[in-house]
């Protein structure tokens, strides 16, 4: 339903005329006049309307984000994704070492977005504060035991 206001003058008199049109059940649209008696009905309608909208919207918005799949990527994609872009022969020496997370079926060699993802966040350097605040931490630990 659109509630349309106009704005009719006649020899110097504002008047109102409000139209509501209203959609009826074989999809024609039918004219409605609203006279000044039954605007607060029409008003409250709409804010109706409103309110009902307003908390389906909210509804869509609360929807809980499902996770996608974790995503698969071949050598090629892995050395697209990480930030150094390293050669595949690079990569290669990291799956035989075992430095990188990696999934092989026969000669194909998989690498999940979310293994190699927590690989390069765990393999942050400490700076030297944190490597002293480590070694002071040690000490002190050894130093309070009883022997």
């Amino acid at each position: 339903m659109f509630l349309y206001v106009m704005f009719v003058t006649h020899k110097s008199v504002l008047g109102f005329a409000f139209t509501l049109r209203q959609k009826s059940t074989d999809n024609d649209m039918e004219d409605k006049n609203i006279t000044f008696e039954d605007l607060p009905k029409a008003m409250s309608w709409m804010m109706d309307k409103l309110n009902k909208l307003d908390s389906k919207i909210d509804g869509l918005n609360n929807i809980p984000q499902v996770r996608p799949a974790d995503q698969w990527m071949n050598l090629k994609e892995l050395c697209e994704y990480l930030p150094s872009h390293p050669a595949e022969q690079t990569v290669y020496g990291w799956t035989s070492c075992h430095q990188i997370p990696f999934h092989k079926r026969g000669k194909r060699i998989m690498f999940l977005k979310s293994e190699i993802d927590t690989w390069l966040h765990d393999g942050k350097r400490k700076s030297q504060k944190e490597l002293a605040e480590e070694a002071a931490q040690f000490i002190n630990a050894k130093r309070n035991r009883p022997f």
